[in-house]
């Protein structure tokens, strides 16, 4: 299919050559932020356009003097465009795609984020994110409860590419570094409440309490509710409903001038009905709705798998209401009527430690932080009353990490050098009762992962404009799984064969993959070369190469039974990049240009197979991807500020393995955009004693994408290409302590895809799509 864009409600797909011309294109449309990440910007009514400051390498520095393809945005932008959760940072971040996704389960919290086309969708502990999530330096090893809301943020930083030198394991496509507000010297609140469509309730606050001229604590929270959008007649219970609680507190004490540290603790729970996901629609008659179809139009039961009768018969208007016909009664775009459990619960806790001490020619620091997670749901994935395809999950996870991290300069100030130490272990279980129309098993097994790694990074400044950098990371992945996997039901009697302890036909009980400890060890070194020009003070060029390495996992979902389970290897990437940072002397206008070439092997794809029920994890075999991102803000004066993005990724299979199926060369990667344009304008009204106006227009577009989880190209799963308009205004008083915002998403109502799955196996099309149009109000202080 061709993508076709969307610029002002029109097709303008010629408009977007624009690798030579990149504002002009860029201006298309209006578009949601550039990069904010200071407190003085034109938003809140300067003359020129904000200075921007970032850690992405570990310490500090201006943006535009960074030499890495990076979005930021501070805490007081997130909250001036009313981003509330994480998954709303790819609105204006160029080539990333941060969506919630139950994958397959019925989690609803579960984080798939993509950068530059690399990433992953799988919650399973078997398989690991492709884009690392970190807050405050701490790396989230698993993407359950990865959907959170944003409470108390100083600011976001999105590093596209590999981050395989300084960052902690599996940035292999890129990482998203949340960074909280730290407790500070002077008394503060600020607590906003919103209320919106569907009963939308959201009430957070924050309170920074001085306890002396040393010591500090900060306390933040946040309750979300919202009702669901899918109706669920069997309980009335509709699903895609939201009921969230988010805490935090940090305490920060300065023991001497060169010693700080921050004792950090937070709390998040997230319950459910479960993901708003429907049934649309039957392949040609394949797997167990083939299978439950033939039943029906016999009522005999099945001699063999195959089934007696003829199940296209359920699909003619003479079956449409006879028992056991599974057809399009059960097809819909806003109603689910399963009958079997639904439900969501994700709780995690964490706590952590970061010493930071100051030796004068070096700086030490130090994270320690701890990591529990809990979580329970369980989805009927065929969406009727009759039982095809039923899962549930229990997910359980500890993790614990620590960093070590030693940097300072040497040569009066023109190397700065950093080494560190790297250690990360985590524990847990994932059990996976499933009850199929044939069987029913229990799933899953229990988990055990240590990696620890050595790094080091080097900048050295060859000139004043001239500087180059290198680096390099060791690291080391330990993984032990035992699979906990054993048939509970076999209502059709021995149709399946079993290997445990010798070939014989399945009973109840029997194992569907041996009860022993299967091991993954792998290691790699992921070097990085950069060097950067500062051609004047307003502008930079530079260019990079780097490495990244995912570590390798296993399939955890088997049926039928195998002799062993099935493993894959590690996933590597390298990683070409050059760019141009560009900010006029008055600071009115910014331009931020990159461009990449990504040699992508081994990749890790969930994949078809004729032979498994299960989704089937393996080295699919090779790729190339290649874009470029772009990132605009204008300042031009009078209250006024444009900002604009573009991002293209065009990624393309180079190779396929043999035992790959459902993929050709010609395959599109799922769930990865070619195109993520955004673009915003905004003008500032000053009301003089009444205080100031900011309405606010936002425009996202997304060029047509294959949503189907499990890789293979369904037609039936595609969404086209579209655009979403967001509207906002903001009164402001006069002193800034008072703020009311009245603003409308998705203002043309456009219904577009946010998930499909169809396996063969089964043979149904299921699929998630967005809420539409919402409206909100807002109202909150700060002081």
């Amino acid at each position: 299919m061709t993508d076709q864009i969307e610029c002002s409600g029109a097709v303008a797909r010629r408009r977007l050559a624009f690798c030579g011309a990149a504002v002009a294109a860029l201006v298309c449309g209006s578009a949601v932020v550039a990069q904010e990440a200071g407190t003085n910007s034109a938003s809140s009514g300067g003359g020129a356009l904000e200075e921007v400051v970032v850690t992405a390498r570990k310490r500090t520095e201006d943006l535009q003097r960074t030499p890495i393809s990076i979005t930021a945005m501070s805490g007081e932008a997130l909250e001036a465009r009313g981003v509330t959760q994480v998954t709303e940072l790819s609105n204006f971040t160029p080539n990333l795609i941060f969506q919630n996704i139950p994958s397959n389960s019925g989690v609803a919290s579960n984080a798939s984020v993509y950068i530059r086309g690399i990433g992953q969708n799988d919650f399973a502990p078997t398989i690991e994110p492709g884009v690392g999530i970190y807050v405050d330096g701490v790396y989230l090893g698993r993407t359950v409860g990865g959907v959170f809301d944003l409470i108390d943020v100083e600011r976001v930083e999105v590093l596209r590419g590999p981050q395989g030198t300084l960052f902690g394991r599996n940035t292999i496509g890129g990482a998203v570094s949340l960074t909280t507000q730290e407790p500070g010297p002077s008394f503060g609140f600020k607590g906003d409440v919103k209320y919106g469509t569907d009963n939308l309730v959201n009430v957070r606050g924050s309170v920074n309490l001085p306890i002396n001229d040393a010591v500090a604590l900060r306390l933040s929270g946040g309750q979300l509710s919202q009702d669901g959008y899918v109706k669920h007649p069997f309980d009335g219970r509709d699903l895609g409903n939201k009921v969230s609680t988010t805490l935090r507190g940090a305490l920060k004490a300065e023991l001497t001038p060169d010693l700080k540290v921050v004792l950090a603790a937070d709390y998040f729970l997230d319950k459910s009905h479960g993901p708003p996901v429907v049934i649309t629609g039957v392949g040609d008659l394949e797997g167990f709705v083939a299978l439950q179809n033939a039943l029906a139009a016999t009522g005999a039961p099945p001699p063999s798998f195959g089934g007696p009768g003829d199940p296209s018969l359920c699909l003619t208007p003479a079956y449409l209401n006879t028992p056991g016909c599974y057809n399009s009664r059960y097809f819909s775009t806003d109603t689910n009527y399963g009958s079997g459990p639904n439900y969501s619960r994700v709780e995690t806790w964490s706590t952590s430690g970061t010493v930071t001490w100051n030796l004068g020619p070096a700086e030490v620091k130090s994270i320690t932080a701890y990591r529990h997670l809990k979580g329970a749901f369980a989805q009927d994935r065929d969406g009727s009353p009759i039982k095809i395809n039923h899962v549930a999950d229990t997910y359980n996870q500890e993790q614990f990490s620590q960093e070590l991290q030693l940097q300072g300069n040497v040569f009066d100030d023109r190397m700065n050098w950093l080494v560190g130490l790297y250690y990360f272990t985590e524990d847990g279980a994932n059990l996976n009762p499933v009850d199929f129309l044939p069987v029913a098993l229990q799933s899953g097994g229990r988990f055990n992962y240590k990696s620890w790694a050595a790094f080091t990074q080097e900048t050295f400044r060859v000139t004043d404009k001239l500087s180059l950098t290198a680096g390099l990371r060791y690291t080391d992945d330990k993984k032990d799984y035992t699979p906990d996997q054993f048939f509970t039901a076999l209502p059709f009697g021995p149709l399946f064969t079993c290997y445990i302890p010798t070939v014989h036909a399945c009973a109840v009980g029997d194992r569907v993959v041996p009860n022993t400890v299967v091991k993954a060890r792998s290691n790699a070194v992921t070097p990085m070369v950069n060097v950067s020009y500062q051609v004047t003070g307003d502008a930079m060029a530079y260019a990079t190469f780097s490495k990244g390495y995912k570590s390798g996992g296993f399939t955890q979902r088997i049926f039928p039974p195998e002799q062993s389970l099935p493993s894959f290897n590690p996933e590597h990437v390298d990683s070409y990049e050059t760019g141009v940072k560009y900010q006029t002397a008055d600071h009115r206008v910014r331009l931020n240009l990159s461009a990449y070439l990504t040699k992508y092997r081994d990749l890790q794809l969930l994949v078809a197979d004729a032979t498994r029920v299960g989704p089937f994890y393996t080295n699919a075999g090779r790729a190339e991807i290649k874009g470029f991102e772009a990132e605009f803000s204008a300042a031009p004066g009078g209250g006024w500020r444009l900002d604009a993005t573009a991002g293209l990724t065009a990624a393309k299979y180079t190779e396929l393995a043999n035992n790959v199926q459902g993929l050709t060369l010609d395959s599109k990667f799922a769930l990865v955009p070619k195109w993520t344009l955004s673009g915003g304008v905004e003008n500032r009204l000053e009301l003089g004693a009444a205080g100031s106006l900011l309405p606010r227009l936002d425009v996202i577009y997304r060029s047509g994408v294959f949503t189907n989880a499990n890789g293979v190209n369904h037609p039936k799963l595609y969404q086209p290409a579209y655009a979403v308009a967001n509207a906002s205004v903001r009164w402001t008083n006069k002193d800034g302590r008072y703020f009311v915002v009245a603003g409308v998403d998705n203002l043309t109502d456009k219904k577009f895809r946010t998930f499909g799955d169809y396996q063969a196996s089964f043979g149904f099309y299921m699929e998630g799509f967005d809420r539409g149009r919402q409206w909100y109000l807002r109202s909150g202080v700060d002081f």
